[in-house]
């Protein structure tokens, strides 16, 4: 009768080892499944922020690249604005409210291209009436009263613009053609204080 009940007593032992030794497996693949899940989540939310922050980027033109251009002068409201890239000289024109009353509006439609393609950092200056010459013909024939046109001006005629010497003349002479006048800094012919101090005087065409 006692070796019986020792017998079950050790089939009951095992089993329940056996028991404790499946529930502990269940234990471990449930830890990792749910550690799996969190990570597997975690990694969808990111993406799904990412493909959100991309989508939003394409979508609002405010977070695309832009061009900060100062146009200043004869217009309704001279100052710094920002524009989308490949915008026009006529689009930061219609910004600032157009041209004023003063705008010697003669030379603008000879001289400024309203079809330039702006550059960051651009500057432009729409000149007043007492600005340019009040003689009459073409801007090529009233050059040498007032403005001057770098791309063809003689060196005296350089000579003439604030803080231009013989030796930046030359130097403005030998890197012609300019395509713009924004070109005279970039090719070092001028510095940009100068080129600034200079605005309303230079034409390029």
């Amino acid at each position: 009768m006692s070796n019986i009940f020792n017998i079950k007593t050790e089939k009951f032992t095992r089993l329940d080892y056996l028991l404790i030794l499946l529930l502990l497996i269940g234990a471990v693949i449930s830890v990792v499944s749910l550690f799996r899940g969190i990570l597997g989540g975690r990694q969808a939310q990111v993406e799904y922020l990412n493909s959100s922050s991309k989508l939003e980027n394409s979508s609002n033109p405010s977070l695309q690249s832009l061009i900060v251009v100062d146009i200043e002068g004869a217009i309704i409201k001279p100052g710094i604005y920002e524009l989308s890239v490949g915008s026009r000289l006529k689009d930061v024109l219609v910004s600032a409210g157009g041209y004023s009353e003063l705008a010697d509006r003669s030379y603008c439609e000879k001289n400024l291209n309203l079809a330039q393609e702006l550059k960051d950092g651009q500057k432009i200056y729409i000149p007043f009436v007492d600005d340019t010459p009040s003689n009459t013909g073409y801007t090529e024939a009233r050059s040498a009263s007032n403005t001057v046109n770098i791309n063809t001006a003689s060196l005296a005629e350089l000579d003439t613009l604030w803080g231009i010497g013989p030796a930046r003349a030359e130097t403005i002479v030998k890197n012609r053609p300019y395509g713009s006048l924004e070109e005279v800094v970039s090719k070092g012919g001028m510095t940009k204080q100068i080129f600034d101090k200079n605005a309303g005087r230079m034409v390029v065409y």
